[in-house]
């Protein structure tokens, strides 16, 4: 059984029963002392005795989000390596929607859309299995004429999904790299060899999904971070479920109250908390839009 806090709990108590659509087919479960599973955060480290956070998936805890893709009639071994996630791929392109319409208007060079950047950088944090790092990076790569593309993920079978859905793409060819390890605390990165991104030098930093499923300190280290890598203009794009005056819809409230029965760090933040925490690190919050499923897209620069 993997591990929170110490507790052992059972892969099942992680999703609630679905009538769902989507076959369910069971993840194997690794124990190793740095993870849970492909689809959940952890918060222990035995190696070096530090409280490490790891980021979520692109789940709601709805359903298994990870399921293995599998071709019914030839069996093709590079393939089982490739996760699919039922959520992201529902949310990829409303998500897109907001980034072509609102983000990279602010940041190409001057007020003609015309006239795009020649090179974009993009951090993604919490890139799951790939199918946003997939989608997104095909859409940048037409959008821009150069693409520099950097997806992060802590557990070891996410980075493998998104590396064969790089390399079945053609993606490395396109600037995007391989998926590294990307931790959080308080502190920032955990990983000392996170050289991967030099300071000042990133222009959209992408966040799905993680600071709901997370404990605060690693939104207190995303803030640090996305301070510390985005140029002047740059943005950080945040997408999930919020409350907003403390409250929110029913839906989001139950969610919220299951969320906290899974792990007591965890659960819907005050939009009003993270716009305070953005701004104490620099960042301004430009604009919040309301997305399908009560989730709000929230834009950040830094000025």
């Amino acid at each position: 059984n993997p591990l929170i806090s110490g507790h052992k709990i059972s892969l099942p108590m992680l999703a609630r029963p679905t009538t769902s659509a989507f076959t369910r087919v069971r993840l194997p479960v690794l124990l190793i002392s740095l993870s849970l599973s492909c689809s959940f955060p952890f918060l222990s480290s035995a190696a070096t005795g530090r409280n490490i956070i790891s980021f979520a998936r692109n789940s709601r805890f709805s359903r298994l989000p990870f399921t293995r893709l599998r071709n019914k009639s030839t069996v093709v071994p590079n393939k089982m390596a490739i996760l699919d996630s039922p959520s992201a791929q529902r949310n990829k392109e409303p998500i897109w929607n907001i980034l072509s319409s609102k983000v990279i208007p602010l940041l190409v060079l001057g007020d003609d859309h015309a006239n795009q950047k020649q090179k974009i950088r993009v951090l993604e944090i919490a890139a799951g299995c790939g199918v946003h790092t997939e989608y997104f990076a095909q859409n940048l790569g037409r959008a821009f004429n150069s693409l520099w593309y950097q997806p992060t993920d802590p557990e070891v079978v996410s980075q493998l999904s998104i590396q064969e859905r790089i390399k079945d793409t053609g993606l490395d060819k396109m600037g995007v790299f391989p998926a590294v390890s990307l931790t959080l605390n308080v502190n920032g990165v955990v990983e000392e060899s996170s050289s991967f991104a030099k300071n000042d030098e990133i222009d959209l930093i992408l966040c799905i999904n993680m600071i709901h499923i997370s404990p605060w300190e690693a939104t207190v280290g995303l803030m640090k971070e996305a301070q510390k890598k985005l140029r002047r203009g740059g943005i950080l794009f945040c997408y999930g479920p919020y409350k907003q005056g403390g409250t929110a819809v029913e839906s989001n409230l139950n969610f919220d109250r299951s969320l906290k029965s899974r792990n007591a760090s965890w659960g819907i933040r005050d939009l009003e908390q993270v716009q305070q925490l953005a701004k104490e690190n620099g960042l301004e919050c430009i604009q919040s839009v309301e997305m399908p499923a009560n989730n709000l897209s929230v834009l950040f620069q830094k000025p």
